[in-house]
């Protein structure tokens, strides 16, 4: 399949010009800080991930080029696709436990929230808390879409590697796992706009902090 990378994550900036104590610009930068350092393995993955898929892609390419008397070859080019698929689901599971622990360390903005006093400032802290969820849910609709993709995969390889699967069932298995593929670009297309919206958000509230300090 075509890899499609997911955003390379919230940004790191953060520069905050924060007062003496415990302001809010410090409680934020922290919140940040450790949201990020939690989607490190999130991050990590995403090379992993379009390696093994380029590879797998150039596996299914040539077993499409195969003929049938060449069954042997096309059963264990379809086995190391299966095995492929395995390690991108394993990815996947660590991607996943990622950006769970990420969700988790951003649920300490509901303390800046209720500490601050500046009403504007907290509804502007209370919009980047959506946007982040808005972002959380973005990214578990992908993992579910790129686990059933993985799903399809799997039952075209094992059809692929059994001679007597007939031609018009593999067609129609591979029309199933191209829609799937579909969903799973549209649902990384949404997460990537989550995440540019976010930074976006994150970066103008927190120029507006730093002018506020001046």
């Amino acid at each position: 399949m075509k890899r499609y990378i997911l955003a390379t994550g919230i940004s790191s900036a953060l520069l905050l010009s924060a007062c003496s104590g415990p302001s809010t610009e410090e409680q934020l930068d922290s919140v940040l800080k450790e949201t990020f350092e939690a989607e490190s393995d999130y991050r990590d993955t995403q090379s992993e991930m379009e390696k093994l898929e380029a590879a797998e892609q150039e596996k299914f390419e040539s077993i499409m080029a195969l003929t049938q008397e060449q069954q042997e070859d096309v059963r264990a080019n379809a086995e190391e696709a299966l095995a492929s698929v395995e390690q991108r689901l394993e990815l996947l599971e660590t991607e996943k436990a990622s950006m769970d622990s990420a969700e988790e360390a951003f649920q300490e903005i509901d303390t800046v929230i209720e500490e601050t006093e500046d009403e504007e400032l907290k509804s502007d802290l209370t919009a980047l808390k959506t946007k982040m969820h808005e972002r959380f849910d973005a990214h578990e609709q992908f993992v579910t879409a790129y686990e059933e993709l993985a799903a399809e995969q799997k039952e075209l390889y094992e059809m692929l590697s059994n001679e007597e699967t007939e031609l018009q069932v593999l067609q129609e298995k591979t029309v199933t796992v191209n829609d799937k593929n579909k969903e799973v670009q549209n649902a990384v297309t949404a997460f990537n706009e989550q995440t540019e919206q976010f930074n976006e958000m994150k970066n103008n509230l927190i120029e507006k902090m730093n002018a506020d300090n001046e």
